[in-house]
Formats: structure tokens, C-alpha cells, sequence
């Protein structure tokens, strides 16, 4: 993996949207092509990570990841409605030699509380983030309908790809998780200016991004992520819509 990356910000204009009702424009039968630009001087996904180049302290303003951080969500989908818990754990895994954080995903509804997945992420020198797999229950296949199944990188031909960059552009283009015919998650930055109306908070200068995937063709979905908070909210549209939003981050 090449260290260096260029910083320069894109100026991009502010998307006003209200996640809770806003429709996305790009569903249909197959992906759009993604960003033309990708992200200067990275390899993506990354085939040969080295361990010297990533930290398990991911401190990435769009996407931190402080040990004992918790991120509630109100997941809404056409059959109901749930809460949905991700929790940086404070114990560190390996995976492919780098020294990932793990992010423990859980459902909560009336009282119970399911297992959902366990996702690993790292942060290169530069400040991108990696996200180096995942490990699903069979609750958590619809937890991203761009990544419905396990896997890790180094094994079976996964890699490593990039799920937010030091400094993202708006036009930017990347994978950010990869193994043939299992995961292809890409993701196209619409905006560094976005607006995200939720019920409880309006967050303005988010990272606005388009993912797609050869795997899940008919899924289409936009992810906002807000400067000190990281993830908070996502729309999936295909036959129907679904949409996650977040109510609190503690601490």
C-alpha cells in the first residue's frame, strides 16, 4: 500500500436533504459507473497491506472510531421498525496482519437486544480508513444490502478497501470492500457539503456517498457522514426503500 495521499478538498454544493423522506434518483437494473478520479496514489483495495502502515486508533473526522463508543439508529424498512446499536469494542483483531477495531453490531426491539455482525476497521498513516472485513449472523444479512455475506481480508481472495478518506472529494471513486462475487462494495462521494434533516438534528458538511455493487445490482445507497460523529444516516433503495438515521452517539 502506497502511504502518501493528496489533501486537497473538493468545494462542492450543499445537497439539501431530508433523509427521513427523500427519494434517491440513481435506483435501477445495474450500477452507474463509479467517480472517475479514485483516490491519488492508494491501491484499491489494497492486495499487500503492511502492518506498519495502518493503527487500530482510528481518529478519522468522518469516521471515528473511539473505543466504547456506542451509535443508536432507527432502522425503518416497509415491514417495521427497530433500533440498531454499533459499539467500538476496545480489543483489537488481526486480520491480515494489520490490527483492526472492531465495530459490534446489535438490533434492539421490545426489550431484546440480536446480534447483528462484527465489522474490523484500520486507519493508514495518511488518516483513510479500511474496512477489513466483516463477520455476519444470519440477522445481519440485511444490515448493508451492498455486503450481505462474511468475509476478511486475506483469505479467499478478499482485500481490503477504503470506506472514507482523510480528505474526500467530491467526484471521488473506490472500492471499499472486495472479494470476487462475494462483496464488491464501491463508493462514489456525491457531496463534502451535504445537508442530512433527521427528526432529532440537522448535520451540515457531511460526506455524502453513493455505493453500488455488481453483486447487489438493483441496490442503491446513500450514506452521511458528519465531521466528529461519523454515520448518520443511510437511505437503500431498490424494489423498496429502507433508511437508517441516528438518534444518539455516547459518549
Amino acid at each position: 500500500m502506497t502511504r502518501a495521499v493528496a489533501r486537497t478538498r473538493g468545494r462542492a454544493a450543499v445537497v439539501a436533504v431530508l433523509v427521513v423522506a427523500g427519494t434517491l434518483s440513481a435506483c435501477g437494473a445495474a450500477p452507474v459507473p463509479v467517480g472517475p478520479r479514485g483516490i491519488d496514489q492508494l491501491t484499491i483495495p489494497t492486495p499487500d497491506p503492511h502492518p506498519a502502515d495502518f493503527t487500530a486508533d482510528v481518529d478519522n473526522t468522518w469516521f471515528p472510531l473511539p473505543p466504547g463508543t456506542s451509535w443508536t439508529y432507527r432502522r425503518s424498512t416497509t415491514s417495521g421498525s427497530d433500533r440498531v446499536v454499533a459499539t467500538a469494542l476496545a480489543r483489537t483483531r488481526r486480520i491480515d496482519g494489520v490490527e483492526t477495531r472492531p465495530v459490534r453490531w446489535v438490533a434492539a426491539h421490545r426489550g431484546r437486544t440480536t446480534p447483528l455482525a462484527v465489522r474490523w476497521y484500520a486507519q493508514d498513516t495518511a488518516g483513510n480508513v479500511w474496512w477489513f472485513g466483516q463477520r455476519l449472523t444470519s440477522a445481519g444479512a440485511d444490515l448493508d444490502a451492498l455486503a450481505t455475506r462474511s468475509w476478511q481480508a486475506g483469505r479467499d481472495g478478499a482485500q481490503a478497501g477504503l470506506v472514507m478518506a482523510a480528505d474526500p472529494r467530491m467526484g471521488d471513486g473506490y472500492r471499499n470492500a472486495y472479494q470476487p462475487g462475494v462483496v464488491e462494495r464501491r463508493s462514489t462521494v456525491l457531496s463534502v457539503r451535504a445537508t442530512a434533516s433527521l427528526p432529532r438534528r440537522t448535520y451540515r458538511d457531511t460526506v455524502l456517498t453513493r455505493d453500488l455493487s455488481r453483486v447487489e445490482p438493483i441496490h442503491v445507497v446513500q450514506s452521511y457522514y458528519a465531521p466528529g460523529t461519523g454515520l448518520v444516516a443511510q437511505q437503500t433503495v431498490s424494489t423498496t426503500t429502507s433508511e437508517l438515521f441516528l438518534l444518539r452517539r455516547r459518549p
